[in-house]
């Protein structure tokens, strides 16, 4: 009988399931690591939920840094943040592969072995996201200065946007806003970034924004139109550049209908 070891879907609860699946001494082979999801329950499983403890993902966390290399970590981590519902068993695969090395930083040449693989598509998959990202995420200014940004992306990138805009906006307030996942990621000026969960947000102060945001909102939306080419208007190569996803808080696309994602 497999057991299946069920942990939360984040960082610290899917290392915290790999730390779990390791001690019960059951044997890689007869264990298996999936996050909290939806799905039917298989026949001749056994299910075992995991408690995250922040102790044990630290410790698991140190041990891939320390064996499997900075490289192998920052994959892991990136992947961890992927939407797809295969990536608690891949992690847990290869670090398993990764700590029978001799070397442990090799591991990510295993591209043969199907999990390590996983990892690696994962991570490049949630990367490719957060680096769009960087680029399409549009903040406005607030009636109190603070400025306020939305993103629904497809996978848990906030821990990856939040360093790249403290750096370029490090004397700024701002809040980056994942609706879909409700977390906010909120940076104080020239001080420090935290993940947050929405639950105490008004959202109706979000739509204050300041006199000065209204004007350049006009400006911008009136630059965007204008130096728009009619005879080169390209929507099927503007959509592989800018997916469709990406532009419901778009400002330069706001109030725009009549596409759909493909």
């Amino acid at each position: 009988m497999t057991t299946v070891f069920v942990c939360e879907d984040s960082l610290d609860g899917i290392l915290t399931g790999v730390y779990d699946a390791w001690d019960s001494g059951l044997g890689h082979g007869n264990v298996r690591l999936e996050v909290e999801q939806e799905k039917t329950l298989e026949l001749f499983c056994q299910y075992m939920p995991v408690r995250t403890d922040r102790d044990k993902a630290d410790k698991v966390l140190r041990t891939i840094r320390n064996r499997l290399g900075e490289e192998s970590t920052e994959y892991i981590c990136q992947a961890a943040a992927s939407s797809d519902g295969r990536k608690a068993d891949a992690i847990y695969r290869m670090v398993v592969l990764g700590l029978s090395l001799e070397r442990g930083c090799q591991v990510i040449n295993c591209l043969t072995y199907g999990p390590v693989a996983t990892v690696m598509e994962l991570s490049q998959k949630t990367w490719h996201e957060a680096h769009k990202l960087m680029g399409f995420v549009r903040f406005a200014e607030l009636y109190n200065g603070v400025l306020y940004a939305k993103i629904e992306p497809k996978h848990q990138v906030l821990p990856f946007l939040a360093p790249y805009f403290a750096d370029r906006l490090r004397h700024e307030n701002w809040m980056i806003h994942d609706v879909g996942r409700r977390l906010l990621a909120v940076y104080q000026a020239d001080t420090g970034w935290v993940l947050l969960e929405d639950g105490q947000l008004r959202e109706e102060r979000l739509a204050w924004v300041s006199e000065k945001e209204e004007r350049m909102a006009r400006l911008w939306k009136c630059f965007h139109e204008s130096i728009a080419v009619e005879a080169r208007i390209n929507p099927k190569l503007q959509r592989q550049l800018l997916a469709m996803r990406f532009r419901p808080y778009m400002l330069e696309f706001a109030g725009k209908r009549g596409e759909k994602e493909v």
